[in-house]
């Protein structure tokens, strides 16, 4: 009789198998976790490549284990490929399964050995079957597309501005320091690109300018307006090298001008195909504050704004909320949260303040700017900008989960108004008044001695009485 060896055949995919991921540049670390009826616990790690011939590895290796989920940390952009290449295939994969982005900053909470890098792959493995893993932003190409031209857009724009500052220096050296010169203007830019092209003095420059027919006569106009900006620095000329470094600025400076306005084309373009985000944005757009640009960015930072509980999630994740400080019975509310999205706040920051100081347009929100900078700008012009900042946020959450454009006049149109008994409507800051002065009349007819001055006395008893009946009139519905 012969002797066959026996072999032991395990069918891997009827174990529930949870693969964790670790995405690197180059490099891919996988970490695939499952437990069985006894609680005793499996684990297969592997590496592959981030290429072609790696991704085709990897996903013959899943084949054979059909992992329920699968979980990995964003990465900034690494995560990308490796999330779009996995969605793919679960299209035509013969198991279905999640996918799971997590946020670097939940995962770093989760008990476990301390780590100062990020989670490995066997940790994610063994998170993500215990449950304690949960999605974060969702993957939206577009979306991530368009934020990542917003923000190239930023970096240019603070590329131009230290270009600027770079060419008044140059000038200063020279010694000329004239005031409200805008670089960012055509004809100031003309002007200084013929003026380094000569080897004049400013005055000499100008006077033949004023007198020549060449390519600077368009905007004669405007620099005989400008005379008395150039009058006290008409003696001064650039030195070669002078001339030489602010030619250089000004090539590159026109360079990227021309870089920025192509942003704005190539972002109308992006956008034609999606009617949905050109709906989104037009309606954020007609908040006051709002361009149809910042619009687009704020929707391509969010993303879906239903990952959000409620509109304080939302206004945190802006940063437009104070940072909560607790001590014992006490709470204080300190500066805004530094653990925020530094690109909305920065937006909803900028928005507010045009509100406040720029916008001349009567709406109600408007008069609530003007009342808020009124009231705390004498403490902190800062915090006054914050508060309105914390509004808009707000009304930015209200618009996107109700799918309709701002109103300008809403409480009028909805047939609201402030209910009052004697049809007062006081402010916050009037209420405030009014209650100051009620609670010292109160501590004026406590004084022992007063009710027996007569007049004095009943007076001041019958006008707490009636600031009290005011009071509850204005606020009371």
């Amino acid at each position: 009789m012969e002797e066959h060896e026996f072999i032991f055949y395990v069918d891997w995919s009827d174990i529930t198998w949870y693969c964790g991921m670790d995405v690197h540049k180059h490099k891919l670390a996988v970490a695939l976790y499952s437990t069985d009826v006894q609680e005793s616990e499996g684990l297969k790690t592997a590496i592959f490549s981030v290429d072609t011939d790696g991704l085709t590895q990897f996903w013959n290796y899943m084949k054979k284990f059909r992992p329920l989920k699968f979980a990995m940390e964003a990465t900034g952009i690494y995560h990308h490929l490796i999330y779009n290449f996995l969605k793919e295939k679960a299209l035509y994969a013969n198991w279905q399964y999640e996918l799971i982005v997590v946020n670097p900053a939940d995962s770093a909470g989760l008990p476990g050995r301390p780590k100062n890098d990020k989670i490995d792959s066997k940790n994610l493995s063994r998170y993500l079957a215990a449950g304690l893993l949960k999605n974060g932003k969702p993957i939206v190409e577009v979306l991530e597309d368009l934020k990542a031209i917003f923000r190239r857009g930023l970096r240019l724009r603070r590329d131009m501005a230290t270009l600027k500052n770079r060419i008044k220096k140059n000038l200063d050296r020279a010694g000329l320091r004239m005031k409200k010169f805008d670089l960012s203007l055509i004809w100031t830019r003309k002007l200084l690109c013929y003026f380094v092209r000569q080897e004049k003095s400013l005055g000499e420059f100008l006077t033949g300018t004023l007198k020549e027919k060449g390519s600077l006569a368009n905007h004669r106009t405007i620099i005989t307006k400008n005379m008395e900006k150039f009058q006290p620095y008409l003696i001064f000329a650039l030195t070669p090298a002078e001339r030489i470094l602010i030619r250089q600025d000004l090539v590159e400076l026109d360079f990227k001008s021309g870089r920025e306005a192509l942003f704005a084309v190539e972002i109308e373009q992006m956008i034609m195909d999606y009617p949905h985000i050109r709906k989104h944005a037009s309606n954020l757009a007609s908040i006051p504050g709002f361009s149809k640009p910042t619009a687009v960015w704020i929707l391509a930072e969010i993303g879906s704004v239903k990952r959000f509980k409620n509109y304080r999630s939302f206004t945190a994740f802006c940063g437009c909320c104070p940072r909560v400080v607790s001590s014992e019975d006490k709470i204080y509310s300190a500066h805004a949260s530094r653990h925020s999205n530094i690109y909305l706040r920065k937006i909803f920051y900028s928005a507010s303040y045009i509100l406040c100081t720029v916008l001349k347009a009567d709406s109600e929100l408007k008069t609530y700017a003007n009342r808020v900078y009124a009231r705390k700008s004498k403490y902190s012009k800062k915090l006054a900008i914050y508060t309105v900042a914390t509004k808009l946020a707000r009304l930015v959450y209200a618009i996107l989960t109700s799918e309709k454009p701002f109103s300008p006049n809403y409480s009028e149109q909805q047939g609201y108004t402030n209910p009052s008994r004697n049809g007062h409507n006081f402010s916050l800051v009037e209420r405030k008044t009014l209650r100051r002065a009620k609670n010292c009349l109160a501590h004026v007819i406590e004084i022992e001695g007063v009710n027996k001055l007569g007049i004095l006395g009943e007076d001041a008893q019958k006008l707490a009485e009636g600031l009290e009946k005011l009071l509850q009139g204005s606020v009371s519905s």
